[in-house]
């Protein structure tokens, strides 16, 4: 069976046909058609998503539902569907790869007024040179500009960096409230709180290094 027998008859499908084999490692490959706020590609009305077909027609099935289609390029969120660019990972290995693609996560964090600048630009200036303008990625402004992030009235949590979740949790309660973690870092009370009880961030050791959850019995 065939990972296109999902699809509909329609020119993406033929298009993906048409590359399922492409020989070419070097470059990433651009998908053409539509894509989702966040930059990757879909196709149809289900938003069946091509860099993962891509990546079942190199690799077979993924392991598991839980397994993510990761791009080594790491430009996924710029239409990439290069089948020489996929692997199946899971998303603790998802994060650790793109922490190495691209380093410590920026942190730019953007104002009400910028929000509202970003979303007059749209159609109007490349989404390439308003993410570099202000510092953020591509998949940022694209979600600001669809409005499914950065919604007027609502507060923005920025990503944190591997050394602020260390310092998160390493520094006792005592000497850090919460309030005080997110006034410092620009984030919410709740964020704080989810990263010192290790519901996010699982994949970042306490030691700065990746891949491997701190052990249970120091979980606060």
């Amino acid at each position: 069976m065939s990972v296109l027998d999902c699809l509909p008859d329609v020119p993406s499908k033929r298009w993906l046909a048409a590359h399922l084999d492409h020989q070419d490692r070097e470059f990433c490959l651009i998908w053409p058609f539509s894509l989702a706020s966040n930059g990757y590609g879909q196709i149809g009305r289900d938003r069946h998503i091509p860099h993962r077909l891509m990546c079942e027609h190199r690799h077979g099935p993924a392991p598991t539902e839980k397994h993510q289609a990761a791009h080594s390029c790491g430009k996924g969120h710029e239409g990439c569907v290069n089948p020489w660019h996929l692997n199946w990972r899971t998303p603790a290995e998802n994060q650790v790869e793109r922490y190495e693609q691209s380093g410590p996560v920026s942190r730019t964090k953007l104002t009400d007024d910028q929000a509202d600048e970003i979303r007059s630009l749209k159609g109007k200036e490349i989404i390439t040179w308003t993410a570099k303008r202000f510092g953020v990625s591509e998949a940022n402004i694209r979600q600001i500009q669809n409005g499914t992030t950065r919604k007027p009235g609502r507060t923005w949590s920025r990503p944190l960096t591997i050394e602020e979740v260390i310092a998160i949790r390493t520094t006792p309660y005592a000497e850090r409230s919460l309030a005080g973690w997110a006034k410092e870092l620009g984030v919410s009370a709740a964020c704080v709180d989810r990263v010192r009880n290790r519901k996010t961030y699982n994949w970042v050791r306490e030691t700065g290094t990746l891949g491997t959850q701190v052990p249970s019995h120091d979980r606060a």
